[in-house]
């Protein structure tokens, strides 16, 4: 772990602090996993031939083990520079070539550190599964917790077997502590990695873990007095660079690594470890940072966006209650605008709706025309079948003419914009209604392709009936200089992404296409004579966007013009109850 972590660090602070560029080799001499002579023979070898004809201006050994072999082998870096990370007291004396970091494992910091996080500790377990060691740190622990005022009982945890280190740490009584010193551990014939050795170690303990390692922290442990393992990398390749540019290595005296109080956040809490028991200094790693830490500037710039926003609103209201009167108006202008509209659409249908009433009204007369010559009969009296037929006409038509002029009325009316369910397929079925007359008179077929299962909308029926009026009379008069053939109309609707959508097609002429983004303002109009006012799209669409709804046209490709809009489904729309939906999708 200690190298996965330095190596990185060192690499990147070699570059970083290199004038040029420049050569890294990296040799890994794995002495602790081969220790035989014949292993080290090998390799002594290999990187003799390896560097033969090229000679490196600095060596850097990490571990003593490292800074032994090259030293045991001088023939293969001769009169090379040696920059060294190893343990207090592995350089040699004398050896003018060598320099470098000496570590210090910080046995009495780390105790220190761990009892005074951990008060009334009672013992402490020393995991220390380090096989083929070079260096015996027991008597060191001993002799750190016999000076101790009041010393826990030491208890040495050395080169057992993984299962039983295992059992040995799960035993761990309460008011305990466990340092762990080093990584190698062995199962009879398997030797485990650090990193598996400390996990292990982890997660038999029932108790809280300190380390005397950097890279140890984050997979566990609490933390301890450790080495700073970036600043000893910056350290190094200073030295390493400087020497490798001429300078000597009696330049710089062999000084001690870096080392600090260091813990791990998340294993405070884990044990309950108040920070309050922290020494002045040390290093929290892993600190889940709170909202105020990790959004200090948006925080700061959000209370004074609501500031400001607070101002403005307390300077708003007074403009707004103004607003609301001239919007209050504006609406009743556009009320009145639309109605307008409507009353001049109704006098564009008068003849036809005329002719549409005259129909029942002529069938009334001559069947109480019927009705009255077979009663005032002298030959016999009239049989009841016959006059209960007559009346069954009578009626049949005075509904006729009642709904043509129930339409008429809702679409003359003065209307305010309100808000209730609606139904857009019904709507359409009684705008068609209204406009058929007209149609049959100009030879004009009007389909109405209606979608089934369609949600309701939110809106006002007879404003949105005036939109599909506005739209059906200028599809009908786009088609009037078609052939009798080519004279379509139709209605459809459908529904997706949360909104209803009508269409009207026609097969006329089309919208020039540089005209399709104007039709829909104030006063345009393409009816020969000026006949209109071109002020009825342009309602329609104020209409559709009251509704939180759009308006579009755009031109068929096989000819003709498509004027559409869509409104937002109403949430939680259900089908009207009031009156049963018709089983025809499509009424001709």
């Amino acid at each position: 772990m200690f190298r996965a972590a330095l190596d990185p660090a060192l690499l990147e602070a070699l570059r970083s602090r290199s004038p040029g560029p420049l050569d890294i080799y990296i040799e890994e001499i794995e002495s602790y996993r081969f220790p035989d002579a014949v292993q080290s023979g090998v390799v002594r070898d290999y990187l003799k031939a390896k560097y033969a004809g090229r000679k490196p201006h600095v060596v850097i050994a990490v571990t003593d083990t490292a800074l032994a072999f090259t030293q045991q082998n001088p023939d293969i870096f001769p009169d090379v520079p040696i920059v060294a990370l190893v343990t207090s007291g592995s350089l040699k004396a004398g050896d003018s070539r060598v320099t470098g970091l000496q570590q210090d494992l910080a046995i009495h910091n780390t105790l220190a550190f761990a009892l005074k996080l951990q008060p009334g500790t009672e013992r402490v377990f020393v995991v220390d599964g380090a096989l083929r060691s070079t260096r015996d740190i027991e008597a060191e622990f001993r002799r750190q917790i016999a000076a101790l005022e009041r010393p826990p009982e030491l208890v040495y945890l050395r080169d057992l077997p993984v299962l039983d280190l295992v059992s040995r740490v799960e035993a761990i009584p309460q008011r305990s502590i466990v340092l762990f010193v080093r990584q190698l551990m062995w199962d009879h014939t398997t030797t485990l990695d650090e990193r598996e050795g400390l996990m292990r170690v982890v997660r038999a303990s029932p108790v809280p873990i300190f380390t005397l390692t950097a890279p140890h922290i984050g997979s566990g442990p609490v933390g301890g007095y450790v080495g700073q393992i970036a600043a000893d990398a910056t350290r190094l390749a200073d030295i390493a660079v400087k020497i490798a540019h001429g300078a000597s290595p009696r330049d710089f005296p062999p000084s001690p690594t870096t080392v600090a109080a260091t813990v791990d956040w998340r294993q405070l809490r884990r044990w309950q470890i108040p920070e309050a028991r922290l020494p002045a200094g040390t290093i929290v790693l892993f600190r889940e940072l709170s909202i105020w830490d990790q959004h200090k500037t948006a925080i700061l710039a959000a209370s004074g966006v609501i500031l400001l926003q607070s101002l403005l609103i307390g300077g708003l209201v007074f403009e707004h209650r103004r607003r609301r009167r001239a919007e209050i108006d504006s609406r009743r202008h556009f009320a009145a605008m639309a109605h307008l509209d409507r009353r001049a659409a109704m006098g564009e249908l008068a003849t036809s709706l005329a002719h549409e009433l005259n129909q029942p009204l002529n069938s009334i007369l001559q069947n109480a025309g019927l009705a009255q010559m077979l009663l005032t009969s002298d030959t016999k009296p009239p049989a009841l079948g016959d006059i209960q037929d007559i009346i069954g006409n009578i009626r049949k038509a005075d509904i006729r003419a009642s709904e043509v002029i129930r339409r008429m009325r809702g679409l003359l009316q003065k209307h305010e914009l309100e808000a209730q369910p609606v139904d857009l397929n019904k709507v359409a079925q009684e705008t068609v209604a209204i406009v058929r007359p007209d149609a049959n008179s100009r030879g004009t077929d009007v389909e109405a392709e209606l979608a089934d299962g369609l949600s309701l909308i939110l809106g006002d029926r007879v404003h949105l009936q005036q939109v599909v009026l506005n739209l059906l009379l200028n599809a009908l008069d786009s088609v009037t200089a078609r052939p009798p053939e080519r004279r379509h109309v139709r209605v459809t609707t459908s529904q997706s992404d949360g909104a209803v959508r009508l269409a009207v097609i026609d097969t006329g002429m089309g919208v020039p296409p540089e005209r399709l983004s104007t039709i829909f303002e104030p006063f345009y109009t393409t009816k020969s004579g000026s006949t209109g006012m071109g002020m009825g799209l342009a309602i329609a669409r104020s209409i559709v966007e009251a509704h939180n709804g759009r308006m579009a046209a755009e031109n068929n490709a096989d000819g003709g013009a498509t004027v559409w809009f869509s409104v937002p489904v109403a949430q939680g729309s259900r089908e009207l109850p009031d009156e049963p939906s018709s089983d025809l999708t499509k009424v001709v």
